[in-house]
Order: structure tokens, then C-alpha cells, then sequence
């Protein structure tokens, strides 16, 4: 079967200067090393929607200029892969919920940083894609005033979505601004619109994948089990190969939280995380979990098609 290994975690301290243009360096690094070691076990496969199973990544350009695209420069849709990534609301009560799965933010004017990272590795191809997302300072919605910095100090404030793709290629989006911006309290949903749709209003909570692309020109949102979004890279990095745009859509079956399977979950910092002198805090969201979807004009030089046969089951560790 065609098998996608999925790792999220969040994290969420004090506002570091800085911080944001390095997460693709910081964070790209497997967190393998970090999960739990489960015992080994069979995961049932994917239901079987036909005979094969399609993963494509289309053909992207490596070329670093700044591309804010209006609506008509979107990319075409891709053909629809063998199977589809099918879109599920996020459980009220999720068996493999995490503490701490939550936005975090307190409405304080304390100094304040989240960000979230997602890594879907390829295995048959050697290849991983990272994504990152982080909110500086939201309480402040758009750059400090001179008045706010002598209330307050100089912050960094706004949103980010990177992406670290197949070969090292990456792509970055940043706002300064932070209105659009949204995530839940209790559970791992969140998501952000840096341009909407032309007179459409953006989401401020989990909406359907078909309203999210009627509503969003270029944004994202993530839950446990879905992840979709168009960015375009607006040239905030000189270390890196990046493309220009990035358009994805997958869904995910999470497989493990942090903690045994059937269990309740586990706090990755254990009871300090209860204790803001702990910041910051790390949380492992989601293990492993498998994957079905589409990236396109997404981090790779040519197209990468893989068919599986679904009949098979896979083991992971």
C-alpha cells in the first residue's frame, strides 16, 4: 500500500527574535529520534476506493522571485489522482488527542511565539515534505506602532507557512499581519488566510476543502486529518533554492498520538508543561499516521508518480 508517514508537533514559548526564517533549518531534522518507541503492530490499509493508489507532485519551477498571483495565476488542477484525499470534520472527541493540542495563545500582551511543523515523508522515494507554520505576538494584529514600542518594546509580529520539499527546494510566506489568523483551543486545527478571495470573507474556524478554496486565494488550514493550501513565496530568505508557489491537499489517518494506542495520551514534557517557567514547551501532536493526497507545483524538478497496490499491508514501527 502507498504509505505516507505523517509527524506533527507544536510548540509555543516567549517571542525569539528571529526565529521564524530559521525553522525549515531547525526543524527539517527527522523527529524520530524523539517518538516513543511503540511496539511493533499491523496497521489495517487504506480503504480501497479502486485497484491502485496515485501520489503525483507535479513539475515546479526553482526560481526565487516574489510572485503575488492574483486568482487567474493559480495553477491549473492536477488530474485527479486514484485515490482521492476525502475530507472528514475533526472529531469532537478524538481517541488519539494529545494535551496541548491546542492554539495556545492567552490574549496577554506578554511576549509570545507558536509555531507547528508537519513532516509527510515518501519513503519509496527517499523524500520528505516539512511544513511549518508559526504566529508571532498576535495580540498585536499588525506592526507596532512607535506608540505600542515604548508601551511595549520592539516585537516581531505576524504569520508564517514555510515549506521544506523534496530536494532541499523551499518556499516561504510571511505577513507582518496577524487579523486572518485562527486556531482551536483544544485541538490540533488551525489556519490562516493571506489573501482572500475577492469579496469573500475569511474562514475563522475548520471549513470544507470546496468553501476553503471558494473563500481563500492564498492560505492554509490543518486538523488532524485534513491539510490543504496555496502560498506564495514573497522572498524572505537568501539561503535557500525556493520556488515560486505551492498548492497542496491530503488527508491524513492519524495511527499514533504520543502515548499507547487505546490509551489516554501523554503530555510530551510530561507535568512540567503545566509551569510557564518550563517554556519553551514541545509537544508531539500526532506520531505517525498515513497519508493520501496531491503537492503540486511544489519543491521538486520533475513529476514523481507512485502506484502501489492496496492489497498489501505495511508495518510501522
Amino acid at each position: 500500500m502507498e504509505t505516507m508517514i505523517i509527524s506533527s508537533a507544536a510548540s509555543s514559548f516567549p517571542d525569539f527574535a528571529g526565529l521564524s526564517p530559521l525553522l525549515s533549518r531547525a526543524l527539517s531534522k527527522p523527529l524520530s529520534s524523539h517518538f516513543p518507541n511503540p511496539h511493533r503492530r499491523r496497521i489495517p490499509p487504506l480503504r480501497k476506493p479502486s485497484s491502485n493508489s496515485t501520489l503525483t507532485a507535479a513539475q515546479a519551477t526553482s526560481d526565487s522571485e516574489t510572485s503575488t498571483p492574483d486568482s487567474g495565476n493559480k495553477p491549473p488542477a492536477a488530474a485527479s489522482p486514484t485515490v482521492s484525499p476525502v475530507y472528514v470534520p475533526t472529531p469532537r472527541n478524538r481517541d488519539l488527542r494529545t494535551p496541548h493540542s491546542g492554539y495556545h495563545f492567552d490574549g496577554t500582551t506578554r511576549k509570545f511565539f507558536e509555531g507547528w511543523y508537519f513532516k509527510v515523508s515518501i519513503p519509496e522515494k527517499r523524500q520528505s515534505f516539512c511544513f511549518m507554520y508559526s504566529v508571532e505576538n498576535p495580540v498585536f494584529p499588525k506592526p507596532l506602532s512607535p506608540f505600542d514600542m515604548l508601551q511595549h518594546g520592539t516585537r516581531s509580529t505576524g504569520v508564517g507557512a514555510q515549506i521544506l520539499g523534496a530536494y532541499d527546494k523551499y518556499i516561504c510566506q510571511f505577513s507582518e499581519e496577524s487579523y486572518n489568523f485562527w486556531g482551536s483551543r483544544h485541538e490540533l486545527i488551525l489556519g490562516n488566510t493571506f489573501a482572500a478571495q475577492k469579496d469573500m470573507r475569511p474562514p475563522t474556524k475548520e471549513v470544507p476543502p470546496q468553501e476553503f478554496n471558494r473563500r481563500v486565494m492564498e492560505g492554509f488550514q490543518v486538523t488532524p486529518t485534513w491539510h490543504q493550501g496555496y502560498i506564495c513565496d514573497n522572498g524572505r530568505t537568501d539561503y535557500a533554492e525556493t520556488v515560486k508557489t505551492a498548492r497542496w491537499e491530503y488527508s491524513t489517518r492519524p495511527v499514533y498520538g504520543w502515548g499507547d494506542v487505546g490509551s489516554k495520551q501523554k503530555s510530551t514534557a510530561s507535568w512540567p508543561a503545566a509551569f510557564p517557567v518550563f517554556e519553551p514547551h514541545w509537544q508531539i501532536c500526532m506520531a505517525g499516521g498515513l497519508s493520501t493526497g496531491i503537492c503540486y507545483s511544489l519543491c521538486v524538478p520533475f513529476p514523481i508518480l507512485m502506484t502501489r497496490n492496496l492489497k498489501s499491508e505495511e508495518e510501522v514501527q
